[in-house]
């Protein structure tokens, strides 16, 4: 079920964006999304300043205000056109597996262009433009407003997760089997109501990559996902959840969230023995007050668990162990899907 933000909480986010020096804490990605919108409309509302003055003071052209605004929509049209075709275009020249989220892409290609666009007829309006541009302004942020909070949302799903990267599974581009790739399709379905996704594999297979790359389209897709390593979810197993959402990150926890990644079970680096096995996994997990509360919640959740490799052991028996110990959980054998990433 996806998860719906509250507009108490959207304030709040809004609030902690545009109140408090960034220097001192960062910036969040939903603040990156407002100035890069901000950023939009000056590259749209100063060239067509610069423009109307050439065509009005030095061709002393008629309609230099709605002209210089058509011909700066028209040059930042073909800029995000090229801007999207030739990234897509070279990723799948190397290769990329997974297709992009054509939907996704042109919703926010033109959310881009319409505040390109809103800048130039704001310029044009300014310069004393007629009152059609100011009809034609009015229908733009009629879209720009459920386009915006869209995105806004979205940004906060994406920042509230806590992922180490942002990565879409469209940029992945390591070796996979068809199999395997039609596993990690049924995983972003909703075909199974609860699935557990084990990921085994060598060093530098892109395994976190991965891993990430698939909980991040649940978030575009505004599913309440969370990134953890295994260590730093021993320590979450004796906390409680927040008692009140907070921005950016606690709004959810681990576990209330729709997906949860567990990284760096282990490494995967060769030579290196066992660093948590299934066995202390569940042990810890458990374990303390809230021992219940972490194991229906893991019984509950989709789980992507990124195994890393073992030397002696081997990819099998890891994911043996592990699917064991998902099936002491209450986890059936249908719910569990394996891929093994390899180099070769």
């Amino acid at each position: 079920m996806q998860f719906r933000l509250s507009a108490k909480l959207v304030k709040a986010q809004l609030t902690y964006d545009l109140i408090g020096k960034d220097s001192q804490r960062g910036i969040t990605l939903s603040y990156g999304w407002l100035a890069n919108q901000c950023g939009h409309c000056m590259l749209g509302y100063i060239p067509t300043h610069l423009i109307y003055l050439l065509l009005h003071y030095c061709l002393k052209l008629d309609g230099a205000t709605w002209i210089s605004a058509l011909i700066v929509s028209l040059i930042w049209t073909i800029f995000e056109y090229i801007n999207v075709r030739k990234p897509l275009k070279k990723q799948k020249e190397e290769g990329a597996l997974f297709e992009p989220d054509w939907k996704n892409i042109i919703h926010d290609t033109v959310t881009d262009l319409g505040f390109f666009i809103f800048g130039a007829l704001l310029a044009a309006i300014v310069l004393g433009g007629s009152w059609i541009l100011s009809i034609i302004i009015l229908i733009l942020v009629l879209f720009l407003y459920p386009a915006s909070k869209k995105w806004y949302h979205t940004k906060i799903f994406q920042q509230a997760a806590e992922y180490p990267i942002q990565f879409r599974l469209s940029q992945w581009k390591w070796k996979m089997q068809e199999v395997d790739k039609e596993k990690v399709l049924v995983f972003l379905s909703n075909r199974k109501p609860v699935k557990h996704l084990l990921i085994s594999g060598e060093y530098k297979t892109g395994k976190t990559s991965l891993a990430v790359a698939i909980a991040n389209e649940l978030s575009i897709q505004h599913y309440a996902c969370k990134y953890t390593t295994a260590i730093k979810l021993f320590s979450s197993f004796i906390e409680s959840d927040p008692a009140q959402p907070q921005v950016p990150g606690n709004i959810w926890g681990w576990r209330t969230s729709h997906c949860l990644v567990i990284d760096d079970i282990n490494t995967g680096l060769p030579g290196t023995s066992e660093l948590i096995s299934a066995e202390a996994f569940l042990k810890y997990a458990q374990s303390g007050n809230y021992g219940t509360e972490n194991i229906n919640a893991l019984k509950q959740l989709n789980v992507i668990w990124v195994l890393g490799d073992v030397a002696g052991v081997g990819a099998m028996k890891l994911q043996t162990t592990w699917t064991q110990m998902l099936h002491q959980l209450g986890i059936a054998t249908e719910q569990i899907t394996h891929i093994h990433l390899s180099r070769s």
